[in-house]
């Protein structure tokens, strides 16, 4: 039926078990957890003590439990340096970590573990190992040596040093992070419990309570592993730099499950909160973006023998609350000292002013500042491709260049803001009445120009002398201006009427090419220009095309050009 401490040796092998399994765990998980060869260390250390503490209940005679005891001792020294190394880790105190001070962390346990192996010939560590006369089962007494009390000193100083400094960093962690440092802390102050109730003889029949106490400690650090990726990235010792970033700061590991972030980021993904920690980032990432997570691991892999870390950039559209902003995601790798992945940076910079200018800009380049229609330029590179396509498909393009008449009589009798209302009254009727492929473009000053694919010289009129008479029956309304008289005043209603001038290129391929060349639409803009000019001269708010005569001039240059 087993010992009379059958429950006690169940929780004892159940923190063993533990702490193999989050040693296995950390360890097929290494290139993706921070302080793994610390941790591992750990687990194992602790999984040889706790196993031999409870071989040493079960023992059935003195010189078992001198055996189990020899093994526990290859564990339990190194469990108090560990511990503290893996405080400073989770701390960011990397750069205190020199070789030396680590390597002379284990002087002490190395020369505790030589002495217990070898006390039969000197008793320095332990005076005498006896049977128990009072105890209820066998068990023994144990008579410390002169060693006992020095690695006793060593093994609360570094338990009481770790304690120190996690209540120092307290105030300085991020509260997310709350959850491992409290794990770390009670993982110290239970067995320093422990252990005093052990020395003070205040536990039940003498037993050592330590590898009991480490089944809770084995359990919240399983959980603060599993759960909360408590040795995915170490949070580096939290400055004020990394809290008054102005840029959003993700830290994640390599499965993209959440380390750490900054203020502005919680900004950025309205829904990050501490609960978000050790959990995939990915279904907040989509909550504002459709653009993948960036991953640099592809190029991580080719620029692996020049032992670089690429930097990738990729500018995203985000939302935040139903508004538009652009984000610039920039995503790298974390490294160890050693080269070993660690886990990705990703810093989000807003730069939705600088897209916006570049937008602007990029629309000034081919639209017109005052209409919004294209600009001259623009439709002049537009309508060499439309006249390419035209010939090609054996189409005609008709332009129509036509001018508000007597403009200059509208900005000096109302002013130029007048003059600017006039013209966009007469863009938004033109636009109303264009079809979806034609070009519209502000040709400069009063003048505008539109390109008609696939209509004829007597198609193209027509529209032209709809949108006349869309013009001229639709005068500009201002609104009223508050004057002191009693009575108000009717607002100001301005005629606007404009001339035009219509061309097809098709009829001035034809006379070109009687003289063996082909028109451009320089060319055919020419043509439409005199048209416009008879317009003019023929009393304005009219129509004329582009007749043979208009293209004697254009005949004789290209014939001149071809004899040449």
């Amino acid at each position: 039926m087993g010992t009379p401490y059958s429950a006690v040796l169940t929780l004892i092998v159940t923190a063993g078990v533990i702490n193999v399994i989050m040693g296995i765990y950390v360890l097929t998980n290494r290139s993706k957890q921070a302080m793994s060869k610390t941790f591992i260390a750990l687990s194992l250390f602790s999984a040889i003590y706790v196993f031999g503490s409870a071989l040493e209940l079960s023992a059935e005679s003195l010189a078992e439990i001198k055996l189990w005891i020899k093994v526990q001792y290859w564990g339990l020294p190194f469990l108090p340096p560990i511990s503290l190394l893996l405080i400073m880790y989770f701390l960011g105190m990397d750069r205190f970590l020199k070789p030396p001070l680590r390597i002379g962390l284990f002087v002490m346990p190395v020369v505790t573990l030589l002495l217990v192996m070898t006390n039969e010939f000197h008793h320095f560590y332990y005076r005498s190992i006896e049977i128990s006369e009072t105890a209820s089962f066998l068990k023994v007494d144990l008579v410390a040596g002169p060693w006992y009390i020095i690695q006793g000193g060593f093994t609360f100083g570094c338990m009481f040093g770790g304690v120190v400094l996690l209540l120092l960093y307290w105030n300085r962690m991020k509260s997310s992070y709350r959850l491992q440092h409290v794990t770390m802390l009670v993982g110290l102050l239970l067995p320093i419990a422990g252990d005093f109730a052990y020395l003070s003889n205040l536990t039940p029949e003498g037993i050592d309570p330590i590898p009991v106490i480490m089944t809770v400690t084995s359990a919240m650090y399983m959980y603060a592993l599993a759960g909360k990726g408590l040795m995915n990235v170490a949070p580096i010792a939290r400055d004020n730099l990394f809290e008054s970033m102005g840029d959003g700061v993700l830290v994640l590991d390599m499965e993209n499950r959440l380390v750490d972030y900054n203020p502005a980021a919680g900004s950025v993904i309205t829904k990050l909160t501490a609960n978000s920690i050790g959990h995939s980032i990915e279904p907040l990432w989509r909550m504002h973006t459709d653009a993948v997570l960036l991953d640099p691991k592809e190029e991580e892999l080719e620029s692996s023998a020049r032992d670089v870390s690429p930097i990738q950039e990729e500018e995203v559209l985000w939302m935040i609350d139903g508004q538009s902003y652009y984000y610039q995601i920039r995503s790298s790798i974390v490294r160890k000292k050693g080269g070993q992945e660690n886990g990705k940076l990703i810093v989000l910079i807003d730069v939705t002013e600088r897209v916006q200018l570049q937008e602007k800009l990029r629309d000034l380049a081919y639209h017109d500042g005052l209409t919004g229609v294209y600009n001259r330029s623009h439709f002049i590179q537009l309508s060499e491709k439309l006249l390419d396509e035209a010939a090609s498909n054996v189409e005609p393009l008709a332009f129509l260049l036509f001018d508000i008449d007597h403009f200059k009589r509208i900005n000096d009798a109302y002013g130029h803001d007048v003059g600017d209302q006039a013209l966009l009254h007469v863009v938004a009727l033109c636009r109303s009445l264009l079809r979806p492929n034609d070009i519209f473009a502000r040709y400069g000053g009063e003048e505008f120009v539109v390109a008609m694919p696939g209509l004829s010289l007597h198609e193209a009129a027509a529209a032209a002398q709809q949108i006349r008479a869309a013009i001229a029956a639709q005068p500009l309304v201002l609104p009223a201006i508050s004057q002191s008289q009693p009575q108000p005043q009717p607002p100001p209603i301005i005629s606007i009427t404009a001339s035009f001038g219509v061309a097809v290129a098709a009829s001035v391929a034809g006379v070109a090419a009687q003289a063996g060349s082909t028109a451009t639409v320089s060319q055919t803009l020419s043509a439409a220009d005199r048209a416009l000019y008879e317009a003019k001269n023929g009393g304005r708010n009219t129509v004329r095309t582009a007749s043979s005569g208009d293209f004697a001039d254009l005949k004789s240059h290209t014939a001149a050009g071809t004899s040449a």
